[in-house]
């Protein structure tokens, strides 16, 4: 009866071992950038927030290679040194040329030659961040030129097929939290720092992992029950309207939701479909702000989330 036991603990331990493996590991994610990384805990906190949730191993970290006061030329030239490349790349780029230009075209062109680098280099996805705004008088000239690059990225990103590209807009994030949030205007506090690794880990775990490319079952073991095909097809924003594509097995009522990162509800429809099978639904989204929102989707008793970027 003991040795019947000890055997059971040990395939439960096996089990259990098995079940916690890492599914990628530190240097597969950089954080690249300036002082609002370097000198912040972001790359720190994504680091934790990932072992939390069993997606990395416990004692191992996301790789920073960002530089306080670097532009955005140095921040492309910090990728191209970075070995071995990053999967996945968590980055900003232009605070520091924002202080004093407004040339946005020019940026612009360096912000493309670093995404070609990303693509050509390997690098599968991508998450930009959007400056929060600066706080004081004495950065009214920053704030402009921001709210103009602000404007400028989602353009840029929608050309991009590769790396996908995961916009996260902290102005948002940030709002009513400022106080606490930065001491000196633009860089964070911990507790700065801590929010905004919490924004990006909730687009890196939305739609089960999909920032990552992972299986559900590598991140957390599902029922079998649970294990049936997904009726949604996939999703598109173009001229003001989102595009869902699904298949269903009966006429559902569609619901779709857009949630900002904070979680407020920006925008809701519902569709009546009354025949099944393959099909396209469209709705008009016009007065969505840029920028990258959880996109919710319920058919029937079927549920989808997954993030959905609108330029």
């Amino acid at each position: 009866m003991r040795l019947k036991l000890k055997y059971c603990l040990c395939l439960f331990t096996i089990a259990t071992f098995l079940q916690a493996q890492p599914t990628i590991q530190g240097n597969d994610l950089v954080c690249n950038g300036e002082s609002f990384f370097q000198a912040s805990n972001i790359c720190s906190e994504l680091s934790r927030l990932a072992r939390a949730d069993g997606v990395l191993a416990q004692g191992d970290n996301f790789k920073q290679i960002a530089v306080s006061g670097a532009p955005i030329a140095n921040i492309l030239n910090f990728y191209k040194n970075c070995t071995p490349k990053p999967t996945y790349l968590v980055s900003d780029g232009a605070g520091i040329d924002l202080m004093n230009s407004s040339n946005i075209s020019a940026l612009s062109n360096t912000l493309k030659q670093y995404l070609a680098e990303m693509k050509k280099s390997g690098t599968k996805k991508l998450l930009w961040m959007i400056y929060p705004d600066p706080q004081g008088s004495n950065w009214a000239n920053l704030k402009k030129n921001q709210d103009l690059w602000a404007e400028e990225v989602p353009k840029v990103m929608a050309d991009i097929d590769t790396p996908k590209v995961y916009l996260v807009d902290l102005r948002p994030v940030w709002a009513g939290h400022y106080s606490q949030y930065t001491s000196d205007g633009i860089h964070c506090t911990s507790a700065g720092g801590t929010a905004t690794a919490e924004a990006f880990w909730k687009v890196m775990k939305a739609d089960d992992y999909e920032f990552f490319s992972l299986e559900p079952s590598s991140v957390a073991p599902k029922s079998l029950a649970s294990a049936t095909p997904s009726p949604f097809l996939g999703q598109n924003v173009r001229n003001g309207h989102v595009t869902l594509s699904l298949s269903l097995s009966q006429p559902s009522n569609v619901t779709v939701k857009l949630t900002n990162l904070t979680g407020r509800s920006v925008f809701s429809a519902q569709r009546q479909v009354s025949v099944a099978g393959k099909q396209t639904i469209e709705f008009p989204i016009n007065g969505v702000a840029p920028g990258a929102y959880i996109f919710k989707v319920q058919a029937g008793n079927i549920a989808k989330q997954s993030t959905l970027l609108v330029p």
